[in-house]
């Protein structure tokens, strides 16, 4: 399932390609699961405040296009960022995966 995300650097707007793959197994066990409801807690807050950020992100990233006509490679890592996150962390609660998110986002 190909994901299209959009990076600024120095100035060139460049078009990534990034590909989800999620591998399940049909054995599953009892106890991940009630690890998972534990585990979702902290992801769920990480995941909120992502999305805050991101949100913030695209606000200004949408006045500096409009009245600068460029975008801020920071603001936009910072949304992929989040939205990679997402991806995983949405491929785990939803149980379809059972590799676990970590918690800190990578690439901070």
């Amino acid at each position: 399932m190909p994901f299209y995300a959009f990076f600024a650097h120095q100035g060139e707007s460049v078009l990534h390609s990034v590909s989800l793959k999620v591998e399940s197994i049909e054995k599953a066990s009892r106890l991940e699961l009630l690890v998972r409801l534990v585990y979702w807690i902290p992801l769920l807050i990480v995941t909120w405040v992502l999305q805050v950020l991101a949100g913030i992100s695209w606000i200004v990233t949408f006045f500096s296009v409009l009245v600068l006509g460029k975008r801020f490679s920071l603001f936009s890592r910072l949304m992929t960022l989040a939205m990679v996150y997402n991806l995983r962390f949405y491929a785990y609660y939803s149980l379809l995966t059972d590799e676990r998110p970590p918690i800190i986002p990578e690439g901070i």
